[in-house]
């Protein structure tokens, strides 16, 4: 996937359906190309990619933890 800017490559890692392949390469984009105070959140969230949801991920996603 081609992406014109860093921007448009961010707005498709909050748009993509999550764990796609859009949302994947999305990501590696905006690792590539992300002013400097980002690199490291970016990262953290490709590292975090397939990992899925579990207690304490961070996510947001608010799902029940038993």
């Amino acid at each position: 996937m081609e992406f014109d800017s860093f921007e448009q490559a961010l707005h498709i890692c909050m748009t993509a359906a999550p764990g796609s392949d859009e949302q994947e390469a999305a990501l590696i984009y905006c690792l590539d190309n992300a002013p400097p105070e980002l690199k490291d959140k970016i990262a953290a969230a490709l590292a975090n990619f397939h990992k899925g949801h579990a207690d304490g991920c961070g996510c947001g996603c608010n799902h029940d933890h038993d």
